[in-house]
């Protein structure tokens, strides 16, 4: 609530605890924080001086310290009215947050005895409220650790949003992906039986084209066979019808003495 920030300590960022006193430059501070400045600053008698967290005006105090402050009634009759407010709205949930453990409140190194409850902009660390009045820190920007860690809550939850997005677009790729390969492995089966069917359909006719030529081949073969076989017979039949001639040929021509039986036997033979 805006409300509740306008009533957070300058030095502890955390709402005034009581009581609140009020210094001559307007500005509220819890007492324990302005006490707490007060040591920090080097002054222990009484009196004593220091510089307002808010303007960095500096206050003077009289014999009475921190006690000799005006409190501040209006704003702790304010806190009254928000802590009674805040009260009844988390009355529901006491329960649970009871049964919780509850977080290791860190210390800081620099000053032992303050909690961590700021955050520094500038070094991008947590801190004290005293390091940001006296120490380090003091010239750089803070902010309360809540708002802080609240912020780098929405930014965890933002990021981790993101990641469940990003998983999930790639989860769906993924499933696309896997559907993809299925359907090249569908596909691949489908091409793998329609090859097999062509070419067993294929072979079937080349076997079937061979038998036919086989067939006319050995067709062909044996009717030149025959046909030469024929002629073969044919022509061994006039050789030997020459032979036959020649050998009465030879006979005649040894008969040449007796003209009269040469003519005759030529007259046979032609």
């Amino acid at each position: 609530m805006e409300l509740e920030k306008q009533l957070l300590c300058p030095v502890c960022l955390e709402m005034f605890s009581k009581p609140v006193v009020i210094l001559p430059c307007q500005h509220n501070l819890c007492r324990k924080c302005a006490s707490d400045v007060l040591q920090s600053g080097g002054s222990s008698g009484p009196g004593g001086r220091f510089r307002c967290p808010s303007c960095r005006h500096e206050v003077v105090l009289n014999r009475h310290g921190v006690y000799g402050l005006q409190r501040n009634l209006l704003v702790e009759n304010i806190i009254d009215i928000c802590t009674q407010h805040n009260r009844a709205t988390t009355l529901s949930v006491n329960a649970a947050v009871s049964a919780k453990p509850r977080p290791l409140r860190l210390m800081c190194d620099e000053h032992p005895d303050e909690p961590i409850n700021i955050y520094c902009c500038g070094c991008d660390t947590p801190t004290c409220s005293l390091c940001k009045v006296f120490g380090v820190h003091q010239d750089c920007d803070v902010a309360p650790l809540r708002q802080v860690y609240e912020e780098k809550q929405v930014e965890v939850s933002e990021g981790i949003a993101g990641l469940v997005a990003v998983n999930d677009q790639v989860q769906a790729l993924i499933s696309e992906m896997e559907k993809v390969c299925r359907t090249v492995e569908e596909q691949s089966r489908v091409c793998v039986d329609l090859v097999g069917r062509s070419l067993d359909g294929l072979i079937l006719i080349l076997d079937q084209k061979k038998q036919q030529l086989l067939s006319t081949i050995a067709a062909e073969e044996e009717q030149r066979l025959t046909h030469v076989r024929a002629l073969t017979h044919a022509h061994t039949q006039k050789l030997q019808t020459g032979a036959q001639l020649v050998h009465r040929a030879v006979l005649t021509m040894d008969h040449q003495g007796h003209m009269a039986t040469f003519i005759q036997v030529r007259g046979e033979t032609s």
